[in-house]
């Protein structure tokens, strides 16, 4: 979970990179086109289980729609206006929500101790929202970006307890190809509507190597770690590790696009690497 945090925080400043030219769902639909044809081979070869039963195929179907289309158009969209550091951080509300969520849709149950450091986390994450100021959170004047980001993080929350299931059953690795294959399909009329996709391969170098990277690194990689964590340590366990994604994302849009980092920035992270620490090393 630590390489996936990495991955997905990287992920950001990549596809803020990529937005420059790619469009959302043009740039969703190559990450995950890349993604599909690395994993599908990967799959049938080490996988036991090569499809899943005929039933279960509605609901692969259902949580890839969760995962890829609503998602990432969600995400993609709300970087055009807002910076990788909130995108990021409010990302990071994920862990507060999917436990929240796993205590009324799982056999989970909150600790008061868990919960005591979620809300630590929360508080390192709307340091970084809000900048600081009391007001932006009173009177919620958050901008547009953010506001999308937060459905998007809504969405992932969503598609981590039910992916719980479908994992249970046949194992991580299978599942998340079949999201990736089954979110392809429902992304590509959506892609074809913006109408640009005879045109992306004049598109600079860079463009692309920062699709790569979301298609290698932050999906097919990250998405499996993650699937793994989920089936070997929990909901709660695992999704606490993305408070990490925003102090990587900052790092990276520091050394990447030059973005600056404020004492907001290291104050906020800070708190969020204390309740990652804390959660982790209580619970060996």
């Amino acid at each position: 979970m630590l390489l996936t945090s990495m991955f997905w925080g990287a992920s950001f400043v990549a596809g803020k990179i990529a937005l420059l030219e790619f469009p959302p769902m043009t740039l969703t639909f190559f990450r995950f086109f890349i993604a599909t044809i690395i994993i599908f081979p990967y799959m049938w070869s080490k996988s036991r289980i090569k499809n899943p039963e005929r039933k279960d195929i509605p609901y692969l179907f259902a949580i890839g729609f969760l995962a890829i289309p609503i998602q990432f158009a969600l995400q993609f969209t709300a970087l055009q206006y807002t910076s990788p550091a909130n995108a990021s951080t409010i990302a990071a509300l994920n862990p507060f929500v999917s436990s929240i969520m796993a205590t009324y849709l799982t056999d989970e149950r909150l600790s008061r101790r868990k919960v005591s450091l979620l809300i630590l986390a929360l508080c390192g994450v709307l340091l970084t929202v809000t900048g600081g100021d009391p007001y932006v959170l009173l009177s919620m004047q958050f901008n547009k970006g953010d506001l999308l980001a937060t459905l998007g993080m809504l969405t992932f929350a969503l598609y981590g307890i039910f992916s719980i299931r479908a994992t249970k059953k046949y194992g991580p690795l299978l599942v998340t190809s079949y999201v990736f294959l089954f979110g392809l399909v429902q992304i590509t009329p959506f892609m074809l509507r913006e109408g640009v996709w005879t045109k992306v391969l004049s598109f600079s170098l860079e463009a692309w190597i920062a699709v790569i990277f979301l298609a290698i690194g932050a999906s097919v990689l990250g998405y499996q770690f993650q699937q793994i964590s989920i089936q070997r340590l929990g909901v709660n366990r695992t999704s606490i590790y993305i408070n990490l994604v925003p102090p990587f994302a900052i790092i990276f849009a520091y050394v990447i696009l030059g973005d600056k980092i404020t004492l907001i920035n290291i104050v906020s992270s800070s708190i969020i690497g204390i309740a990652v620490y804390l959660n982790t090393g209580g619970s060996r």
